[in-house]
């Protein structure tokens, strides 16, 4: 029986060309050492003395995903096609199998596959731009709302078990309704209550549609209801206006099931007074008590602080936490309302790098630190917020006064987006929004 798809080991399968193996190393060494990602390549994973065949098709099915870097050697390439056609399996399985083309220098993908966009490298080189664009493939994106203006729901539903069609009815409505959810990510190790605390604390409401599964008393201490009661205990013990949606067969044994609205397992519509409920969440949606997003402390000068920058889009991207700089804030006065901000921030994340010239006679040495983006990462430790130090430039220990935290170095553009997607990715959200998007696009195509 095949792994599902969030519980794989590796991120992706590095699929390619023995004849680019100088590019496949590099595109490895960034994603695995700066962007934090398990990488299945047959240069580490494979075995001597293995069924070639064998061990490519175990690696697939060990992934999430496959990479393929096509050249015009990976097109002409009989392993290529076979490591694809096991991939177009594992898609047409499950909707959280990702296939991400990289094409070459024009190489003719026709052949390989059709009616799939790539990431086009036309000179053959990997660049700043080429790895934002990959890392930005690894999640579902078509359908983002702004974080910074979206009203978050926290949803606790299931949709993956077959006939249990009203977590994505639910979902739909939602939806439609201009809401955006939001979920624990798929391929968090544990169901951690605190993790999940957390992100359903950033939330403004709470919805939980609870499926039958074959048992009709629910506790919170007993599968297979006990994740879904103990999400809906922790949205309440917050305040947060809640919806709760379950199946008529099941009764909560530990707690009121009083207010609980009743939806079959298999509805593909929901009932008038789900239909209803949803609709008035809207206006009961409060704003969190503490919104999440990622404060960037940096020289205001700097590339990454534009509103669109391939960094705060990764962040976003892989978060779904809106990013916000110190020019972002306006309210008087402003050196308060800026610390107040940093304070509150679920993480910081300072870039201390200085982007004064160096002079002439310092080339090649390594360079200060910016003053502003320091004092602001201070602040942060003060207050107790998460922080993340990086800098451009070799490995070098930060200020004095910011020793106690580890600094993180890159050298160009390549470096740093695959260092802020690791970043992001331990504080990674599920925005459901996207997925479903997916599904439905996927389901109508011809």
């Amino acid at each position: 029986m095949s792994i599902p798809v969030h519980r794989r080991p590796y991120d992706v399968f590095l699929s390619h060309a023995h004849a680019d193996r100088d590019l496949v190393d590099r595109l490895y060494e960034l994603l695995t050492e700066k962007a934090g990602l398990s990488i299945w390549y047959d240069a580490y994973q494979a075995s001597g003395g293995d069924s070639i065949r064998t061990t490519l098709q175990r690696g697939v099915e060990q992934s999430r995903g496959i990479l393929v870097v096509c050249s015009q050697d990976a097109v002409d390439s009989n392993w290529v096609e076979d490591e694809l056609s096991i991939a177009q399996v594992e898609r047409n399985d499950s909707r959280d199998f990702r296939v991400i083309p990289m094409r070459l220098e024009g190489a003719r993908v026709d052949r390989l596959m059709k009616g799939q966009s790539w990431i086009d490298i036309p000179s053959g080189e990997l660049d700043g731009k080429v790895i934002f664009e990959v890392l930005r493939s690894f999640y579902p994106g078509e359908q983002t709302k702004v974080p910074a203006t979206s009203r978050d729901v926290y949803i606790s539903a299931s949709w993956d078990s077959e006939g249990e069609f009203s977590g994505l009815t639910v979902c739909n409505s939602l939806i439609a309704s201009g809401l955006r959810l939001i979920g624990d990510a798929k391929d968090q190790p544990t169901f951690d209550l605190n993790r999940i605390k957390d992100v359903i604390s950033s939330c403004g409401a709470f919805v939980g549609v609870i499926p039958f599964r074959g048992k009709t008393e629910a506790s919170s201490q007993e599968h297979p209801y006990k994740y879904f009661l103990s999400e809906i205990d922790i949205a309440v013990s917050l305040g947060l206006p809640t919806l709760v949606i379950a199946d008529s067969r099941i009764s909560r044994v530990d707690g009121d099931d009083g207010n609980w609205l009743r939806m079959d397992t298999g509805a593909k519509t929901c009932p008038p007074d789900v239909e209803l409920r949803i609709s008035e969440l809207w206006g009961l949606w409060r704003e969190p008590n503490r919104p999440h997003y990622i404060f960037l402390a940096l020289d205001l000068d700097s590339p990454i602080s534009r509103r669109r920058s391939p960094v705060r889009q990764i962040l976003e991207r892989v978060t779904g936490m809106p990013t916000v700089i110190g020019s972002d804030i306006f309210q008087p006065p402003l050196q308060d309302s800026i610390m107040r901000k940093i304070a509150e921030a679920r993480l910081v994340i300072a870039d201390i790098t200085d982007l004064t010239p160096a002079p002439p006679s310092t080339a090649g040495k390594p360079s200060g630190f910016n003053l502003d983006a320091c004092i602001e990462a201070g602040i942060a430790y003060y207050s107790g917020t998460k922080l993340q130090l990086i800098a451009r430039g070799e490995l070098r220990s930060p200020p004095f006064m910011l020793r106690l935290n580890q600094l993180s170095t890159y050298i160009d553009e390549m470096e740093l987006n695959a260092l802020v997607h690791g970043i992001a990715r331990q504080h990674r959200r599920r925005i459901i929004d996207n997925e479903l998007f997916e599904t439905v696009v996927r389901s109508s195509a011809p």
